[in-house]
This record gives structure tokens, sequence and C-alpha cells, in this order.
């Protein structure tokens, strides 16, 4: 029993690791999340699925200086995208994030931008 117990640990550690997760810059303690976005793209046969993620979204402004980026991987295995940032970013106040996943998978991200308060 204890023998799957430490199987069990060591491969939610392992599918953490393998998870392809992406940040920039550092939130302070006075920092707030000025947008969450969800994206998904399905997988396709011998393809790279690409996405912009861009903040601020269109038909919203914003003033504030992003201090942190983060693109977190859902799908938690090995199969996770490449996050580049494209625009801006880090001490600018719009971002674009180009999300390039590998060959023949999906693309399944959520991506947070914090900014000053």
């Amino acid at each position: 029993m204890k023998t799957l117990q430490i199987a069990l640990v060591l491969s939610a550690i392992l599918a953490i690791g393998l998870a392809a997760n992406a940040s920039w810059g550092a939130k302070l303690s006075s920092s707030k999340l000025a947008s969450t976005q969800n994206v998904t793209i399905h997988k396709k046969a011998n393809v790279n699925a690409t996405v912009k993620i861009i903040f601020p979204v269109a038909g919203t402004t914003n003033t504030k200086t992003i201090r942190y980026i983060s693109i977190i991987d859902r799908f938690t295995n090995s199969s996770g995208p490449v996050s580049k940032i494209a625009l801006g970013g880090i001490g600018y106040s719009y971002a674009t994030v180009n999300v390039t996943s590998q060959p023949s998978q999906g693309i399944n991200v959520t991506a947070q931008f914090w900014v000053d308060a």
C-alpha cells in the first residue's frame, strides 16, 4: 500500500513537471488580475495549432502597467504548447502572446494578465 502511495505522488509530480506552463514578470502584493482568457484549439493531424492571445481584449482598454503574465497548460501532460511574447508584455499596457502546439496536438491554456493596482 505504501508503494502505491509513493507511485501516485511521484506520477503527480511528474505530470505537473511536464506541463508546458510559461510566465513572465513578477506579481506584487498590490497587483490585480486584469484578465483571464481560456483558449482551446482542437488538434489536427500533422498541424501545429497556433493562437494569438491579446490583452486587452478587443473592445476594452487598459491604462495600467502589466506586471505578470501567466500561461497555464490545462492538458498537464507532455503535449503542451510553447508560448512567446510577440508584442508588448511586462512594463507595457498591452501584450500579445503567441501560443504554438506540438505537431498533431491541440491547445488548452489559461492566460492571466496581472497589472498595477
